[in-house]
């Protein structure tokens, strides 16, 4: 028996600390993957304020909730060979440059095997999937409509940085209504649209993006959700504004970036350091010349053709 525990006791881990937003994480299991690749005899602990996202993964042993991690040390670090990958990948230089994906970025930074492959991993159980069957009552297919996402202070309503022009959202709103059940996602705060369904605050995360299961299209922003869609191999229209979809989208998407160019001004960034907007989206650094950044054709013959 103690030549048993003192076996135990030798087990080691990989410690992976990815922090940040919601899709931020999610982008992160393609991450845990090439761990898993790397250190096969590893058992894998993530913490992360999300830590729901890697429940049910086979790829990782246990989660931990940030700042919730009582005894942690000395059950995983102490007297152990284990290995802790932890660092920000957005102040990598290629990343800052917006050279590649975030995935393979991030692997190269914690000196991990990158498959080629960044499409990110969620595993659910059924009942986390059914939990929408009876929210959405309609004879119609669904297509849902992401017009706004964060993070960002939760009384703003508009952040031009992520968010679809609430002007630009209605048109297409009007048109699709006519063939889809269109399904609203935004902010407690933000506009809601006409003719649409509104969901607007959901408590559980998890719960939330299973939704995308339930849709027959998508319009969605840079967010969790079109990171979600890519774990689940639903293709949908992504529209981009202050982000790239080179660094944080996926193939699989129809990515749609503004049809108009940029004003070159340079004291509208007066405040950028490593990246050219902040992503919370500061009103003196919108770029455009109107709201109507997109060509609306483009996202309607993505959605019907």
């Amino acid at each position: 028996m103690a030549s048993k525990l003192g076996e135990s006791k030798k087990q080691n881990y990989v410690i992976f600390n990815p922090e940040g937003g919601l899709g931020k994480v999610i982008a992160s299991t393609a991450v845990v993957r090439a761990i898993k690749q790397q250190y096969p005899d590893h058992k894998i602990i993530v913490i992360t304020p999300w830590y729901h996202v890697f429940n049910g993964n086979p790829n990782v042993y246990r989660t931990f909730p940030s700042n919730h991690t009582p005894f942690f040390y000395q059950d995983y670090i102490q007297g152990r060979d284990s290995i802790v990958l932890k660092g920000e990948p957005y102040f990598n230089t290629e990343h800052i440059y917006g050279r590649q994906c975030l995935a393979k970025t991030w692997c190269e930074s914690l000196n991990l095997p990158y498959d080629g492959n960044n499409l990110p991993e969620l595993y659910y159980n059924s009942v986390e999937v059914e939990n929408f069957d009876n929210l959405i009552q309609t004879d119609k297919p669904i297509l849902m409509l992401q017009t706004n996402g964060g993070p960002y202070d939760s009384n703003k309503k508009y952040c031009w940085t992520r968010d679809l022009p609430f002007n630009q959202a209605q048109i297409l709103t009007d048109e699709l209504s006519k063939i889809y059940t269109v399904v609203q996602i935004t902010r407690p705060h933000c506009k809601k649209l006409n003719n649409a369904i509104v969901i607007d605050d959901i408590p559980d995360k998890k719960v939330f993006i299973s939704l995308l299961k339930k849709t027959e299209k998508r319009i969605l922003i840079d967010s969790c959700l079109q990171h979600a869609a890519a774990a689940f191999n639903l293709p949908s229209t992504v529209c981009w504004v202050g982000t790239s979809p080179t660094v944080f989208g996926y193939e699989i998407h129809n990515n749609i970036v503004p049809n108009i160019g940029k004003i070159p001004h340079m004291e509208q960034t007066i405040n950028s350091v490593f990246f050219d907007h902040d992503f919370n989206g500061p009103e003196h650094e919108f770029p455009f010349e109107s709201s109507n950044i997109f060509n609306l054709q483009e996202i309607y013959d993505s959605i019907v053709k």
